[in-house]
């Protein structure tokens, strides 16, 4: 028996403008699937926000499914825990304030969630502001690079995109070739030219029926992908956690994703992801407009590797 709804999100809010402006995310996103909708804010014990709780995003009171909870703790490792025990699909988490004051969720709180959560991360900032949210999704854009051999991220993508009939992007930025790239070849090999990013992302895909629309341009990664992001009108973007963090040191969630035209969704590299449709398959489905569901559902190990031999055996 299903679940009566297709998405259960958990939206961490700290009552900021990073927030509000993920409001109008939600609302799209409850235009295209049933919601299950958990508003979570985590304060500490000298701080009631009871009243903020409840009166915040009043809308979301009308879905499907909508509660409203309190916690207390470290706000990456509560909220990390609370989607893993609630079996959530999706967590919200906007970057908090507009001049970068460090909050609730500063970047390297979003970055300690992602590197702990079990779940899909959605993030953005200040390039909300110019996102339209009134129109339902068109275009869902995946980032890949030379080194995204785990394709986990473009797998979630591509089953969105089937469910909801949005046209799928593949974009690639090739570095621009310097002594830097040339040495970096040593250590892992990326494209360095279109020609070869196309062939390798054909590559990629030589298994699937039909590939999708490839966008490359050569550039910085950092600037250049949210240039490629605009030219396919993108509503969504889907980022492996390799491509989304930035530093040597103190890693933290890229400063180019909050300029994102669109909402970006984060895969942790450690998740792991129940597929019920291959990028075939949920095209196939969506045709015939089925009522199976995308699911941002973890996967047991041993569920996990019954896949993996599933797809060795297929190939």
């Amino acid at each position: 028996m299903h679940e009566p709804y297709d998405l259960k999100l958990l939206f961490a809010t700290a009552f900021n403008d990073g927030c509000f402006r993920a409001i109008r995310a939600v609302a799209q996103m409850a235009d295209a699937f049933p919601l299950s909708l958990t508003i979570a804010h985590v304060a500490n014990e000298q701080h009631s926000s009871l009243r903020e709780l409840n009166s915040f995003f009043a809308e979301a009171d009308h879905y499907l499914s909508t509660e409203r909870v309190r916690l207390q703790g470290s706000p990456a490792k509560v909220l990390a825990e609370y989607a893993c025990r609630g079996n959530y699909d999706l967590i919200l988490a906007p970057r908090s304030d507009r001049v970068g004051i460090p909050r609730f969720f500063h970047r390297s709180t979003r970055m300690s969630l992602l590197r702990s959560a079990c779940a899909p991360i959605w993030t953005g900032s200040v390039g909300l502001d110019r996102a339209d949210f009134l129109r339902p999704y068109r275009n869902i854009a995946v980032g890949m690079d030379g080194s995204d051999d785990d394709l986990k991220h473009l797998k979630l993508a591509a089953s969105f995109a089937a469910r909801i009939g949005a046209k799928l992007h593949l974009l690639t930025v090739v570095p621009t070739i310097h002594e830097g790239t040339l040495l970096a070849q040593t250590i892992s090999p990326e494209p360095l030219s279109e020609e070869a990013a196309v062939e390798r992302i054909e590559k990629l895909l030589s298994n699937w029926e039909g590939i999708p629309s490839v966008e490359v341009t050569i550039g910085t990664p950092e600037r250049d992908m949210l240039r490629l992001v605009k030219r396919c009108e993108a509503d969504l973007l889907f980022l492996s956690e390799s491509q989304s963090c930035s530093g040597l040191f103190f890693s933290q969630i890229g400063p180019y994703i909050d300029r994102s035209p669109c909402s970006v969704i984060i895969i942790p590299s450690n998740l792991l992801v129940s597929f019920k449709w291959s990028f075939e398959r949920a095209a196939e489905e969506h045709r015939n407009y089925l009522a199976e569901t995308v699911r941002f559902r973890p996967a047991s190990e041993a569920f996990a590797a019954t896949l993996s031999m599933s797809d060795s055996e297929a190939s």
